[in-house]
């Protein structure tokens, strides 16, 4: 029985670092979300006839603004997806998580019952 708790254990650290690393990612699209977010404010504010430049590597080229507001429009779709798929990722995660946490309760009660038990027999084998 100890071996089994063991293993749980084990599945459940694996569980809580897989977590951390989903909400290491869910962080990092957070902030691409909230960085976008602020692009399309401010292209909402310039009119259509504005200059908008993108870099492409070391070299900023023109692009129109329409261009622009559909390629940030289209960058939050793709990240706010990515944000929910995580965020569900989280959430299954936490669920597994606490069942395994919980099924280790159960199975330490059990165990902690079966040595009570041995103690209660020893003890009255040795009385009699």
């Amino acid at each position: 029985m100890a071996a089994e708790i063991d293993e749980e254990v084990a599945k459940f650290r694996l569980v809580q670092e897989d977590l951390q690393k989903v909400r290491n990612d869910l962080q990092i699209v957070m902030g691409q979300l909230a960085e976008n977010e602020m692009v399309q404010q401010e292209l909402n504010l310039l009119d259509s006839n504005t200059s908008v430049y993108k870099m492409v590597g070391p070299v900023l080229i023109k692009n129109s603004h329409e261009d622009a507001k559909d390629t940030v429009s289209k960058r939050l779709e793709f990240i706010t997806s990515e944000k929910e798929r995580l965020e569900t990722k989280a959430k299954n995660l936490e669920q597994k998580g606490t069942d395994i946490s919980q099924k280790v309760q159960q199975m330490q009660a059990m165990l902690q019952q079966a040595t009570a038990a041995a103690v209660q027999q020893v003890a009255q084998h040795h009385a009699s």
